[in-house]
């Protein structure tokens, strides 16, 4: 009797738990349904691409996954690093102007040569893409 009830148990046991790796709904919370995994596509653009101290620099992120603009990426970052310069790194939010796109407009104060590297994050997935941008 008592083994009878313990494989009932182990059974019970077995079933809950591949009842609960079956289920369509991510990690999370996220509906890997959606097409969560398909990958994104981010294009990091620069304007201009050569800039004098003082010269506004429009910083553009445009985010697609599958031909689809994404316009409610979990978030979107640009880091802005001076080489050879340590101290002179930031990262500020990109802001979201719809249709797939987000804009950092920024001002450099000092010469050299900038890496821009854009950190997107949408579900579980993250891109990097990075370019270079000096201002003389």
């Amino acid at each position: 009797m008592k083994n009878r009830f313990l494989l009932t148990g182990v059974v019970l046991l077995v079933v809950l738990a591949l009842a609960g790796c079956g289920s369509k709904s991510g990690h999370d919370g996220m509906n890997m349904d959606e097409g969560m995994m398909e990958p994104l596509t981010v294009d990091l653009s620069l304007t201009p691409e050569q800039v004098k101290v003082g010269d506004k620099v429009s910083i553009e992120v445009n985010v697609a996954q599958k031909d689809k603009k994404v316009d409610k990426a979990d978030e979107v970052m640009i880091e802005i690093t001076k080489e050879g310069d340590i101290s002179a790194h930031e990262k500020v939010p990109a802001e979201n102007k719809g249709d797939g796109k987000y804009v950092l407009e920024k001002t450099f104060d000092s010469a050299g040569t900038y890496s821009i590297t854009s950190h997107v994050t949408y579900g579980p997935q993250h891109t990097m893409p990075t370019k270079k941008l000096t201002v003389k």
